[in-house]
């Protein structure tokens, strides 16, 4: 019985549509819906459909609209003429913009890349100063003597960066049991750093 009654009722809502509403449902909104579609495709292309819409529309729609006194206007054959070189020129400095940002995009990506080995040679730096104060707290410990011996034997630079933390007692020290010229040389290269 409740089935039946349902199938009524089913029946009485299938009945209930009249015809404006089937034209409308299986007509007008698919094909309003289609349009939507196609026009924000356009659009997504770069598109103005409006512009390609005034395209097809009669050229001698000026004669029904009466001129103003006093007012010069240009014929219409002259804005048809500057319209495909205006299109032409937006067309151009569309793509300028879109180099410009391909190269902005670029020039961004080599400043991070840029920014990253600046963070890792500061990060570097960072370790050899570290290093380097270590051993010239290892060194300030040594005899003066045999702190002098071993900074004869190593590279300038790495004898700089550790004379430049040594105390200047510890430092006067090895220099003085330093070669002359070797010393002086030193101390001028102290002297400059500073």
């Amino acid at each position: 019985m409740k089935k039946e009654k349902q199938q009524m009722i089913q029946e009485e809502e299938k009945q209930n549509y009249t015809f404006l509403q089937k034209l409308l449902y299986l007509f007008i909104f698919p094909v309003l819906f289609l349009l939507t579609l196609v026009l924000a495709i356009l659009t997504f292309q770069g598109t103005n459909v409006f512009d390609l819409a005034q395209t097809f529309l009669p050229k001698d729609q000026a004669g029904n609209e009466e001129p103003i006194a006093g007012k010069d206007e240009n014929p219409p054959n002259k804005k048809d003429e500057t319209k495909p070189e205006t299109k032409q020129e937006v067309l151009m400095l569309e793509r300028e913009i879109s180099d410009k940002e391909r190269e902005i995009t670029k020039l961004v990506a080599e400043l991070e890349q840029a920014n990253d080995r600046i963070r890792d040679l500061e990060a570097q730096e960072q370790e050899i100063k570290s290093s380097t104060k270590e051993l010239a707290a290892l060194y300030e410990r040594m005899s003066t003597k045999k702190a002098a011996a071993i900074i004869k034997e190593l590279e300038e630079e790495m004898a700089l960066l550790i004379l430049r933390d040594l105390s200047v007692a510890k430092k006067s020290g090895i220099l003085g049991q330093m070669e002359a010229d070797q010393a002086a040389r030193f101390t001028k290269l102290l002297a400059e750093e500073e």
